[in-house]
């Protein structure tokens, strides 16, 4: 049955994670024969956790957390490069990675649904030196998004996101960036760059619906500078996940991408929900680089 680590943070979730830990703790004991619990009380300590365990033979290694939570486990695994399987409860504000893969929103649920679960392939990125499960964004939103507040993600949830991102798209701070992507260069002046691994975006799970968790590839959307009235004609196309057929943006499927950043020193950039690397980014691919627990409806 081998061993596992589970990874909590107390404070996710409106600290709901210690409220459902005994039920985890009594569901993973029914899987393995051993199971190690560890706390986060400070940021990296989710990826000091998965990457110990990695290191120490750990069959698995589970988390119950937000998107940040799971991003850090994710790092841990992928630098200790050892074949570890991953799963999660989520416990978010968006929690992008489950939307994607079909797992419950519902903490009980999620933890009832390891009883039966698969392993899913799952394709992983990175941006410089961290590695990412969901999506990088650069630009307005992401500078926007740094000064939600914990108070707000928990009144208005994946809202408070839209209403700071609206705002800033609002005043149209225009960046050049030069993009190169699969050895094709372009220069674009854009507000907002986003790239996606998967389907959903900020919990938008129609963003990207041709994207899957194991198809080798990644998105990026290029956003051009519009007005009122072509953001009124593009939220529908967003809405029905038709972007990439816009004329307001630049779509790219590719494997390795570089963006750099030609008009300023600084620019803000998001990662899986949390703060970025510095321009230049160099994105690139892992396929099928873990094996995650996942609905077994969706093999």
């Amino acid at each position: 049955m081998g061993i596992c680590t589970l990874i909590v943070n107390p404070s996710s979730g409106g600290e709901q994670a210690t409220g459902y830990l005994d039920l985890m703790r009594a569901q993973l004991s029914e899987m393995f024969e051993e199971v190690t619990v560890k706390d986060t009380k400070k940021q990296g300590d989710a990826e000091q956790f998965a990457y110990e365990a990695a290191n120490h033979g750990h069959n698995a290694v589970f988390c119950m957390g937000g998107d940040g939570t799971v991003n850090e486990t994710i790092n841990g695994l992928a630098y200790a490069g050892k074949t570890v399987s991953f799963g999660f409860v989520p416990l978010g504000t968006v929690n992008d990675l489950a939307r994607a893969i079909g797992i419950p929103l519902e903490p009980e649920q999620a933890i009832a649904m390891l009883e039966n679960a698969a392993l899913i392939d799952l394709d992983i990125g990175k941006v410089n030196d961290r590695y990412f499960v969901s999506n990088v964004a650069a630009g307005a939103i992401p500078e926007a998004v740094e000064g939600v507040s914990a108070e707000e993600k928990t009144k208005y949830g994946p809202l408070a996101y839209f209403i700071e991102g609206g705002k800033a798209l609002a005043k149209q701070t225009m960046h050049r960036f030069r993009i190169t992507v699969d050895g094709e260069t372009f220069t674009q002046e854009s507000p907002l760059i986003l790239i996606a691994l998967t389907n959903s975006i900020a919990s938008f799970e129609s963003f990207m619906p041709q994207a899957k968790v194991d198809d080798g590839k990644i998105r990026m959307v290029v956003f051009k500078g519009f007005n009122l009235l072509d953001s009124m004609k593009l939220l529908p196309k967003i809405i029905r996940g038709e972007i990439k057929n816009s004329d307001s943006v630049i779509y790219k499927s590719f494997k390795q991408a570089t963006i750099a950043l030609e008009d300023s020193d600084s620019l803000i950039t998001n990662v899986d929900g949390d703060k970025g690397p510095s321009f230049p980014l160099k994105i690139e691919i892992l396929p099928s680089f873990i094996k995650v627990y996942g609905p077994a409806a969706f093999v």
